[in-house]
């Protein structure tokens, strides 16, 4: 079907994921969902994420928005479409970028639809010194998957110099005991050592991270291959048990 359109129908739409669903894949379709275990196996539909980012770039050559008004989350790949378009589509203003994001955050429920998410918002780098104090009230909400997405932005756009202290501060803070916001904090000082180390290295000699998630932090930097030996090495010595 034509993609490229400069409106969308709820029947344009209710065609578009018929199409989708044309590109199930059901071997892909048991795997993925087995890493996904926050949704029922009959929530995926089975699309590899290369087609749909192929679909997601010819709808945003189009009426995007348009598309938005009419999306659904009845499936994963429905949501991470959404996702998609709202990454590719050019905001003509911070505020209509922060709506966008607002509204997709709050409809997170899982570690792939929120790190997909995260990793296809570029437009987080138009809008870098605005939208910082925004993702670190991300951190402090209430609903671990919005706490993620904050983490998970700041690990994609904002290990450097200018924002790493306020950005260990916000990963030190963010004390949710949900699983995948303790792996995500440890992701996030991880590669912060490996981006800005100085600085992280002074954090991890005096953080309050729990003993589970500082420990995750440690093994994460052992696993990394920027990170050298002799630093590993050392990181190693401070396993709390």
């Amino acid at each position: 079907m034509e993609l490229i359109r400069d409106n969308w129908t709820k029947n344009d739409y209710d065609d578009f994921v018929e199409e989708l669903r044309s590109y199930a894949d059901e071997k892909y379709r048991s795997f993925h969902s087995s890493l996904i275990p926050d949704n029922d196996k009959d929530f995926f539909i089975g699309v590899r994420m290369p087609v749909m980012r192929k679909l997601g770039k010819e709808i945003s050559k189009g009426n995007g928005r348009s598309f938005l008004e009419q999306t659904t989350d009845n499936s994963y790949e429905e949501k991470t479409m959404r996702g998609i378009v709202i990454g590719l589509l050019k905001t003509e203003s911070y505020e209509e970028f922060l709506m966008y994001c607002d509204d997709f955050v709050q409809r997170i429920d899982s570690w792939a639809v929120c790190d997909g998410f995260c990793a296809n918002l570029k437009q987080t780098k138009k809008y870098k010194s605005e939208f910082f104090p925004h993702v670190c009230e991300y951190t402090k909400s209430d609903n671990p998957w919005i706490i993620r997405a904050g983490l998970v932005l700041m690990l994609d756009y904002y290990l450097e110099d200018e924002y790493i202290d306020t950005v260990l501060e916000c990963c030190d803070n963010a004390k949710n005991p949900h699983y995948y916001v303790s792996m995500a904090r440890a992701w996030l000082v991880a590669t912060a050592l490996a981006k800005c180390r100085e600085q992280t290295m002074r954090y991890i000699k005096s953080n309050s991270l729990d003993n589970a998630t500082f420990n995750k932090m440690i093994r994460k930097c052992v696993e990394s291959f920027r990170i050298d030996d002799e630093t590993k090495k050392y990181l190693k010595t401070l396993k709390r048990y």
